[in-house]
């Protein structure tokens, strides 16, 4: 017979070991599905439609998703998540879905006039080099390229030249890294916050085709968003940072780049600023 503790310390192990939905979804699905609205992939209400006692159907799809929407980017294969962590995702996605209803899209698509699709601002959850499996890369323009992780809710680099080529990716149904079509130009190895800093990210929602990301950095709720410079190579990326305390955030000085703030003060790569001044503020990255 096995001492009393020996069984509650295995129990404790299976409990801990099991999968939590809410979680693997925040890592692998938040970015590119919101409740009730569409983003880069359909709402979790419309899910729910489609897949409402239909687990094995969700699991196949998730595994292996195929062309859908006219114009609309490939969902790429959640096969990393494995088969018992697809179920509970599933499970979270039916539970707190239930009952709520798809927002009205605004019509109209700014971009319909764009002679190439380069052109258009693109947002795409792939598996990157360099960053989590939960990345998004963010074409900005037809010149400037992003990966921000949603796993760490931060920017990890920024490139120059064209977008991506995810073959590597496809053909290896979700085990292979999307090549970046362009030098990495910009990097950051921490989160501006502090590495120490407890993030989470809450999603992220579309303006005029790019990306407003939410998380929170230790108890500060923060919005981050990013457009191309006028013209030439950089890009420019506006914060609200809400906190009732001063706000010192480290953007290290790099070769070929030059920065600028618009509110605060920026030295040896330390930007301060007041709760004032962290309410609304940008920095203009040019890349040389």
């Amino acid at each position: 017979m096995k001492p009393i503790f020996f069984i509650f310390a295995a129990v404790l192990m299976e409990v801990s070991a099991a999968p939590d939905g809410k979680q693997l979804f925040t890592m692998n699905c938040s970015a590119c599905h919101l409740l009730d609205q569409m983003v880069v992939g359909p709402s979790l209400v419309e899910i729910r439609g489609l897949y409402e006692g239909k687990p094995d159907d969700f699991l196949k799809w998730s595994i292996a998703p195929q062309k859908k929407r006219p114009g609309a980017i490939d969902m790429p294969s959640m096969v990393h998540v494995g088969e018992e962590g697809l179920r509970v995702i599933y499970e979270h996605i039916m539970e707190v879905s239930k009952g709520a209803v798809e927002k009205k899209q605004e019509k109209g698509d700014p971009y319909a006039a764009s002679p190439t699709q380069a052109v258009r601002p693109q947002v795409m959850r792939i598996f990157m080099p360099d960053a989590s499996p939960a990345s998004i890369a963010v074409a900005l323009d037809d010149l400037n390229g992003l990966c921000w992780d949603a796993g760490s809710s931060r920017l990890r680099y920024a490139w120059t030249g064209g977008f991506i080529a995810g073959f590597s990716y496809w053909q290896g149904n979700g085990n292979g890294l999307a090549e970046i079509l362009g030098p990495v130009r910009y990097t950051e190895q921490a989160s501006p916050f502090g590495a120490d800093t407890a993030m989470k990210f809450l999603g992220y929602k579309l303006k005029g085709g790019l990306p407003v990301f939410r998380y929170t950095a230790g108890a500060r709720m923060v919005t981050e968003s990013y457009s191309p410079v006028a013209e030439g190579m950089g890009f420019v990326r506006s914060f609200s940072v809400a906190t009732p305390d001063a706000v010192v955030l480290d953007f290290p000085a790099q070769s070929g780049v030059a920065v600028t703030a618009d509110k605060g003060k920026l030295e040896g790569g330390k930007l301060t600023l007041t709760p004032a001044e962290a309410a609304a503020f940008t920095l203009t990255y040019i890349l040389k």
